[in-house]
């Protein structure tokens, strides 16, 4: 039998930020930068990261008797991919939810390795995948990092009432096809501090955090139904409306999205007809740039999106 691999995509939420944490609506993708994941004798378990060690053993009923038969697999995994490294040398995390990636591609690997392909199993997949990546996580998040992950394709996704909604995106033949690219801001975000800040803001008794809260669950309703099917200033009017409250919502709660790199793109991909917005919890990691901007002028990592 041959070593068994598996290569997961990172993941990027064009918009939806915030919101979908309370059922509001998110468009995630794939991100074309792959973490691997290797079956390997020569692991040490010690080492592993908490998501590898929590999944590595995770009970899977579908596999249990494969797995009792042969002992668990060591896991190998490569980060390359999901690292930059400036020209000092320095090595960066990039923020494509590394943590996602892990426990889809541990999950996954051992289902491959049992004779249970990952196209034919990604909704099983995902879903323990997303209950090991709780578990770990201490239970935040919406799970649309692990959907991605776990399904490798563009979707929209909704979190409502402990029901998962995932839709494949539909296109329009007559939409605007906008390059979508994604550029490292230099800095590591804090996520669990940010979304932290979030939830306390909504507990604590401010008369409008509930307003806000309805007005960026609708921007990003509205929005979500526009990305691949509508013409470019439709989307960029709604792509703006919900990108301003969720200022103003993190604003309220005191969460540091917006840093001096975010402005400064913003400023410059609106003067050459696009957009830039804050990916995921803001504050750092990945920038979107939306609209057919010249990238090859920008002096930091950008990685081009495929949809």
């Amino acid at each position: 039998m041959g070593v068994t691999s598996v290569r997961v995509p990172g993941k990027v939420m064009l918009t939806g930020e915030y919101s979908v944490l309370h059922g509001g609506t998110a468009v995630v993708l794939p991100v074309p930068r792959y973490l691997t994941v290797t079956e390997s004798d020569h692991t040490d378990p010690s080492k592993y990261s908490p998501v590898i060690r929590a999944a590595a053993g995770f009970p899977i009923e579908e596999i249990q008797e494969f797995e009792c038969e042969q002992k668990l697999p060591g896991i190998e995994v490569d980060y390359t991919e999901f690292y930059h490294k400036n020209s000092a040398g320095k090595i960066t995390k990039l923020g494509l939810g590394s943590s996602a990636a892990e426990a889809v591609g541990a999950v996954a690997l051992r289902f491959e390795r049992a004779g249970l392909s990952w196209d034919d199993h990604a909704e099983m997949i995902a879903a323990y995948a997303d209950h090991i990546h709780r578990g770990v996580q201490g239970g935040i998040g919406s799970g649309a990092d692990v959907a991605t992950c776990a399904f490798r394709r563009p979707m929209k996704f909704k979190h409502s009432h402990q029901e998962i909604l995932v839709d494949q995106i539909e296109y329009s033949p007559d939409a605007d096809r906008l390059p979508l690219n994604l550029v490292w801001s230099g800095h590591p975000a804090n996520t669990r501090d940010m979304v932290d800040r979030f939830e306390s803001w909504l507990r604590s008794g401010d008369e409008n955090a509930g307003k806000l809260m309805r007005q960026l669950n609708k921007a990003a309703s509205d929005v979500a139904h526009l990305w691949f099917r509508s013409k470019t200033d439709k989307l960029f009017t709604h792509l703006d409306k919900f990108v301003a409250t969720l200022i103003a919502c993190a604003m309220a709660a005191d969460i540091p999205l917006i840093l001096p790199i975010h402005a400064e793109l913003a400023d410059w991909a609106e003067k050459h007809g696009g957009r830039a917005k804050p990916t995921g919890a803001g504050g750092g990691d990945m920038i979107l740039l939306v609209g057919d901007l010249p990238v090859d002028q920008l002096e930091y990592p950008v990685i081009p999106l495929e949809y």
